[in-house]
């Protein structure tokens, strides 16, 4: 009944009807801004990643597909979302820990905006120090967009493990951007004081 209601939704949002989208939005951003927030641990944060998904919903409305799950759709923007936003801190944060170690006097805020393939590669070291299997699912969510249970058949695991290995990489990842945090914060306020 509700995939029912959901595609009858979808099929009115193609046609560019605000109300559809709006029903969309009321039955599902709670619930979305409750899985992100988990996710981010950062309400700001978890909000804006929210809002962007179904701005890209409205944007993208023409190649929805009423046949299939509106909701898998959005978690998977949303997944992807956060997984950006993700290695958008970690980079940021390595980045101002490397340019602190390297240069004596203080850094601008200028010196932190650089070349994005600089900051890809430092995003793909970090992810390279993962075990293997780690880095196959990681990759395989991130850069394939596959579900926990097509990645579990393509590598031979169950779906319970995916879940684990994943769970296990953004844990460590999150850490990571906490100590790069919180070296930012703690040598920002030594050098503004």
């Amino acid at each position: 009944m509700q995939k029912d209601s959901d595609a009858l939704l979808v099929t009115k949002l193609k046609e560019g009807n605000k109300f559809a989208f709006e029903a969309l939005y009321e039955k599902y951003s709670a619930k979305l801004y409750n899985s992100i927030v988990l996710l981010v641990y950062d309400k700001s944060t978890a909000k804006d990643i929210t809002q962007s998904c179904f701005l890209t919903i409205w944007e993208k409305r023409n190649n929805l597909d009423s046949e299939k799950s509106f909701t898998a759709y959005l978690y998977t923007i949303a997944r992807n979302m956060v997984y950006k936003e993700t290695e958008r801190l970690l980079l940021h944060n390595k980045f101002v820990e490397n340019k602190l170690n390297t240069e004596v006097e203080p850094f601008e805020e200028d010196a932190i905006n650089m070349d994005v393939s600089l900051l890809e590669k430092q995003i793909e070291l970090l992810l390279q120090n993962l075990p293997d299997i780690s880095q196959k699912i990681f990759h395989l969510k991130r850069e394939e967009e596959l579900s926990n249970k097509e990645i579990a058949t393509r590598l031979g695991l169950t779906e319970r493990a995916v879940e684990a290995h994943f769970y296990r990489t953004m844990k460590l990842l999150k850490e990571e951007l906490r100590k790069f945090i919180m070296i930012f914060l703690s040598l920002y306020f030594l050098n503004n004081c």
